[in-house]
């Protein structure tokens, strides 16, 4: 079988064109990729002109109203003094006229000192709760994204019905004692805690209960020793909201005591 010369170009222009075109989509994949892991860029430019525009406004807004931004008047004098410093470095920096290693070097200590004397004072205003969002983006610092309101601790109480009994087990159903009929918990409330005691008689005080479980679904399972057949287990529900004050769920009201004998 005889080549085809002509052919062979056409093949090889084809494979060729192939070859550019999976380069360029991998090319684009890697692009697309570092994006996607680059964190979210600082509120502090990496390019020095934009670091001077940013710094002089910083300065300038901190030093027109200190108390705007939860700071004092000497914490904006500081803020100038760096500065200023800066500014001369830059400037004798980037004019082509006075250019040279020795005022690059300086250029870029003067930049590290300002940073390092800037950004606590940017990041205090940043996470002040009485800097508005509006003064913040207009000296430039990231709007904070600052933690929900604590969800109240709950009002109402769950009530427990006995579902059945089998031998050393009890099951229970739940519902709040406001809407019974329904299996909803209310609003923010993500447990069900359930406190047990046993003895020969029926409790009457919660605080000597001991913590059986944090239960989401209802109907839940109790189940005892057998050295606990015979006596009485005295049940005292509430609910527990997913996160109050400081992070930690709050609780409410107790329920009614239920008291069944261990079968």
């Amino acid at each position: 079988m005889r080549a085809d010369p002509e052919r062979n170009e056409i093949d090889a222009a084809a494979v060729s064109a192939v070859v550019v075109e999976i380069s360029k989509s991998a090319k684009r994949r890697g692009k697309h990729q570092k994006q996607k892991n680059m964190p979210s860029q600082p509120y502090i430019p990496a390019a020095d002109a934009d670091f001077n525009n940013w710094l002089l406004n910083f300065s300038n807004e901190l030093t027109l109203a200190p108390v705007t931004y939860g700071l004092l008047a000497g914490d904006a004098v500081i803020v100038a003094g760096v500065t200023t410093t800066w500014t001369a470095a830059y400037e004798a920096a980037t004019n082509p006229a006075t250019r040279t290693g020795p005022t690059i070097a300086a250029k870029d200590a003067a930049r590290a000192s300002a940073e390092a004397t800037v950004r606590p004072f940017a990041q205090r205003i940043r996470v002040n709760p009485a800097v508005t969002n509006e003064a913040r983006a207009t000296i430039g610092v990231t709007i904070a994204a600052f933690p929900p309101t604590p969800i109240p601790p709950p009002l109402t109480n769950p009530e427990l019905s006995l579902v059945r009994m089998t031998p050393l087990t009890h099951v229970f159903s739940y519902a709040d004692a406001t809407t019974p009929t329904s299996k909803a918990k209310p609003y923010g409330v993500k447990f069900c805690q359930v406190f047990v005691t046993v003895g020969i008689a029926p409790a009457v005080d919660p605080t000597v209960a001991r913590f059986i479980g944090g239960f989401t679904k209802s109907p839940l399972q109790v189940t005892f020793d057998a050295a606990d057949r015979g006596k009485v287990a005295t049940y005292f529900p509430r609910w527990q909201n997913g996160s109050g004050p400081g992070g930690i769920g709050a609780t409410g009201p107790w329920g009614t005591p239920q008291s069944f004998i261990i079968p």
